[in-house]
């Protein structure tokens, strides 16, 4: 009886990796297939692809942080310096292997400039929207009282701009995108 139920439970395993493993070859055949078509879905392949770049940077970070963490335990004498220096390295470093990494794909499925500059346009909002999440907040309690924060005369603080202004810029940046999608001029 014991047997049986390790039998059954070491199938149950079996077939929960089974079915990662599948779903993990049927994603990579449906991301093959996408890659494969020049112009269908380039938002689509953009998307994934700075998705599979910020995945890549964020693995980067970790083992230079761990690297550096690890050398300074090693050393005592060595010291991290201005951490905006070694931040800026760290940012270098990860953007030269992503750069041998977008070569390699390249390689393999060439990648046209309109899938690049999708991916420009995505960092760019991308950038835009978590300055103005900053914003928000760290002023959370002005925030909330808008119209008060408002009628106060604040209207000339920098943070109201951030949070009035950027949003209308990602949207007319959107829609300035796709116009020159549909025009053919991206």
């Amino acid at each position: 009886m014991i047997a049986f139920y390790y039998i059954v439970k070491g199938c149950i395993y079996f077939m929960k990796i089974f079915n990662i493993i599948l779903g993990a070859i049927l994603i990579i055949i449906f991301l093959v297939s996408l890659f494969r078509n020049k112009n269908h879905f380039i938002f689509l392949k953009a998307l994934f692809l700075f998705l599979a770049l910020i995945i890549g940077s964020t693995i980067n970070f970790i083992v230079f942080l761990l690297l550096e963490y690890n050398f300074l335990n090693i050393d005592n004498g060595l010291k991290a310096g201005n951490l905006f220096i070694l931040l800026g390295l760290m940012i270098i470093m990860s953007g030269l292997i992503l750069y041998l990494y977008l070569l390699l794909l390249n390689w393999i499925f060439p990648l046209n400039s309109t899938i690049l500059s999708i991916i420009e346009y995505y960092i760019q909002w991308t950038l835009i929207y978590v300055t103005i999440y900053q914003v928000i907040f760290e002023n959370l309690k002005k925030v909330k009282d808008i119209d008060v924060y408002i009628k106060v005369g604040n209207l000339l603080n920098p943070d109201v701009f951030v949070v009035m202004i950027l949003p209308s810029f990602i949207s007319a940046w959107i829609a300035v995108i796709l116009l020159k999608k549909h025009n053919n001029q991206l």
